[in-house]
């Protein structure tokens, strides 16, 4: 047999190159043998990909027939992307032998593809693939895949009437980054809880699911999951860190959040914030102040002794508090049990009757050394002297005596 067919459709392929320049219509009109227009589209119609790996796209055809041979001209952004490769779809093999042809320029950003059946044989109908065309991603942007100068032809040599569609291409950013590590307190006693504070942030244009740990040094303090996080969104997470049974010393803190599939920019992955001391847990009270109302006195009249107490440690502690005077064995002015909290001071007035006394005296204060305390020389406090009897010669009043 002849094959009078193909002749036509190739001569027709080797005088559209030149033609490249002219934007084609999107409609092409001719004799249709179908009762449904045909339609040739970019398949998938908007495409993604990343900067350095490749994608494919297929150029399909929908409700054609008797489909003898092809013709499509594609353009594209050529600084976005390259072509690669073009392979001929099984569409229309299914009416036996095929000739297949294509040429790429990539400088320009644009392929022309023809494909025709060999032989007196009838065309294909129906729906499928015509062509893959492989692309490799050389930057980010998008552009439009534009599909024109497509050519349909029946086993009669006829032109088909068809409708075109375009796609589309997007690069993807797969960017996921932690922004700020934040501490409840850099300075922490070894037992207490650490408040780490941590903003994760999407900065690629896909929505991520991805894990975060914040660390001590390179041990993980726990792991949270952020879920379907926007493009562009951030979110705040709250790790709680127990430092019991951890060692004294200085910290580094961290955060660090799951690379992404395809991220490229993983610098940001992790932020540190710093260090945190961890310190040794203490005990200690301190007298911090003793005063009198009086410094000069008749034998018999009333004293008072002001006493301010400290808990300079890490725990709530009880505890006595003596003041006395020099005068006689036994001196003491009076005896209080106190309970303090961590950071706080109290001061304690005690009463002093005077009966019976002559002389210069001596005023201290004591507190009882708590359990565990190793810095006692603060337990004491000596305030100065009272002058009772006529020797003092000194007109009453208060005094204030510091460390």
């Amino acid at each position: 047999m002849m094959q009078k067919r193909i002749i036509p459709f190739i001569f027709l392929f080797a005088l559209s190159f030149p033609l490249l320049g002219i934007v084609a219509y999107k409609t092409i009109v001719g004799v249709n043998t179908s009762s449904s227009t045909a339609t040739i589209y970019v398949d998938p119609q908007t495409s993604t990909g990343t900067v350095g790996q490749n994608f494919t796209i297929n150029i399909s055809i929908s409700d054609v027939t008797d489909l003898y041979g092809w013709e499509f001209k594609l353009r594209w952004n050529s600084t976005l992307l390259d072509a690669k490769n073009v392979l001929e779809g099984p569409f229309l093999k299914q009416g036996g032998n095929t000739f297949f042809t294509f040429k790429i320029n990539n400088t320009e950003g644009y392929m022309i593809v023809d494909c025709t059946l060999l032989g007196n044989v009838p065309g294909v109908s129906g729906n499928g693939i015509l062509a893959t065309v492989k692309f490799y991603v050389e930057a980010q942007g998008e552009c439009v895949l534009d599909l024109y100068d497509t050519k349909l032809v029946n086993s009669s040599e006829q032109s088909i009437t068809h409708t075109t569609i375009d796609g589309n291409f997007r690069t993807i950013v797969r960017d996921v980054a932690i922004t700020s590590v934040t501490t409840s307190k850099t300075v922490v006693v070894v037992g207490e809880i650490v408040d780490i504070t941590v903003v994760a942030k999407n900065e690629g244009t896909e929505t991520e699911t991805f894990n975060v740990t914040a660390q001590y040094d390179n041990v993980s303090i726990e792991t949270q999951a952020v879920n379907n996080l926007a493009a562009d969104a951030n979110t705040t997470l709250t790790f709680s860190w127990n430092t019991t049974g951890v060692s004294a010393g200085n910290y580094t803190i961290k955060a660090i959040a799951d690379i992404v599939s395809g991220e490229t920019d993983t610098a940001d992955n992790t932020l540190i914030d710093g260090t945190i001391l961890l310190t040794t847990p203490i005990h200690d009270i301190a007298i911090i102040n003793v005063t009198s109302s009086k410094t000069s006195v008749t034998p018999g009249e009333i004293v008072y002794i002001y006493v301010t107490v400290e808990n300079q440690g890490d725990f709530t502690e009880t505890f006595t508090v003596n003041a006395s005077y020099t005068l006689r064995v036994d001196p003491v002015i009076g005896t209080e049990t106190v309970t303090l909290a961590s950071g706080a001071s109290t001061t304690i007035t005690f009463t002093w009757d005077t009966t019976g006394l002559s002389g210069y005296c001596t005023i201290s204060a004591i507190a009882s050394v708590v359990s565990g305390e190793i810095d006692i020389a603060d337990n004491t406090y000596t305030d100065g002297t009272v002058c009772i009897g006529s020797q003092g010669g000194l007109s009453g009043g208060s005094r204030h005596l510091l460390f």
